[in-house]
């Protein structure tokens, strides 16, 4: 019997980055899954604008805080917050001391940067593992989009949004309920 070789077993295996925004109280309640974003990209950079028109056109609204990690300060998206009006606490990478040449001439990065020193910033930037990270982890291991047996960005999109109606469904089915 012959094997193939390591090369020919390899085989073309998708990746899909599922991206998501979450609303609710940094002291606890139900968490609401307001955006879910899918992308063949491996990296979250650049996914806060595209994810702020998606929020918009779903609930109306924009936020008034977007808390995201550091994988996500492109300093585009930074801008774009500013110039909406939402507040970007977002982790200034360590990478960012060399952002580049007009960094420091931006007004929007700088402020940027000045807020996420200051005492109240960090305060309200430690609810973010509970309101964005949890969410994130119920979808992956409770609703099964750790890993999708389908192809297809429209169709992981599919499965993405239908785990994300479900997980909203349990959050608020003891108000929905009575």
């Amino acid at each position: 019997m012959e094997y193939p070789s390591a090369s020919e077993a390899r085989g073309y295996r998708p990746g899909y980055n599922v991206q998501m925004a979450t609303a609710g109280s940094e002291l606890g309640g139900a968490r609401t899954i307001v955006g879910i974003r899918v992308t063949n990209v491996g990296s979250d950079m650049g996914s806060v604008t595209p994810m702020l028109e998606q929020i918009k056109e779903r609930t109306g609204a924009l936020p008034k805080v977007l808390l995201a990690d550091a994988n996500h300060a492109k300093h585009d998206c930074i801008r774009a917050c500013a110039a909406l009006g939402v507040e970007a606490l977002i982790s200034v990478p360590s990478r960012s001391a060399k952002a580049g040449p007009n960094a420091e001439n931006d007004p929007a990065v700088s402020a940027w940067r000045e807020r996420m020193q200051t005492d109240e910033a960090k305060r309200t930037f430690r609810a973010r593992a509970s309101l964005c990270e949890l969410s994130n982890a119920h979808l992956k291991h409770h609703h099964g989009v750790a890993q999708v047996l389908i192809r297809g960005l429209e169709n992981v999109t599919a499965v993405a949004l239908l785990a994300g109606l479900a997980a909203n469904l349990i959050q608020h089915a003891a108000k929905l309920l009575t």
